[in-house]
């Protein structure tokens, strides 16, 4: 399972991606940020968090992948065939070539508790205009969201 959100700053027009790839019990498996210096809006923001965490699914090789996203509007979009007539349409059309890559795939929306890490690491990447990768070892400040993600995942 894949997680992904964005961030974004009005002011700056700036913004941000986070990812997170856990195995079916909610462990750990591999996590992204990525700092995006010139953003058009919030929409555009969310859309580069799918590419990213497709991209990331595909580093790591993932052939079977669920994706879960906060935004209503890029799981709607993807759902629908990718088809944007938006700022994101470029971006869109990049996903759905990512798409076809894998053997099997789905993307759903979540709320916001569930989304907790990839929100975080979002908002790490914006604030500290950085883009990492993480495998096998998460950063220290995600740890105890993981925690919270896998109990709620569990739960569900």
């Amino acid at each position: 399972m894949i997680n992904v959100d964005a961030s974004y700053n009005e002011a700056k027009g700036a913004g941000s991606t986070g990812a997170v790839i856990r195995d079916a019990a909610g462990g750990f498996i591999v996590a992204a940020h990525n700092y995006i210096p010139h953003v058009v809006d919030a929409p555009m923001a969310e859309a580069f968090a799918l590419r990213d965490g497709l991209l990331l699914a595909q580093q790591i090789s993932c052939t079977r992948m669920e994706i879960q996203a906060h935004c209503l509007e890029v799981v709607t979009t993807m759902n629908e065939g990718g088809f944007s007539a938006t700022m994101a349409a470029a971006i869109y059309e990049e996903c759905c070539q990512y798409w076809e890559e894998f053997a099997a795939i789905s993307i759903s929306h979540c709320n916001r508790e569930c989304n907790s890490v990839s929100h975080e690491l979002a908002r790490l990447a914006l604030v500290e205009k950085s883009s990492f990768v993480w495998i096998d070892d998460p950063p220290s400040s995600i740890l105890q969201l993981l925690v919270n993600d896998a109990a709620i995942l569990l739960n569900q």
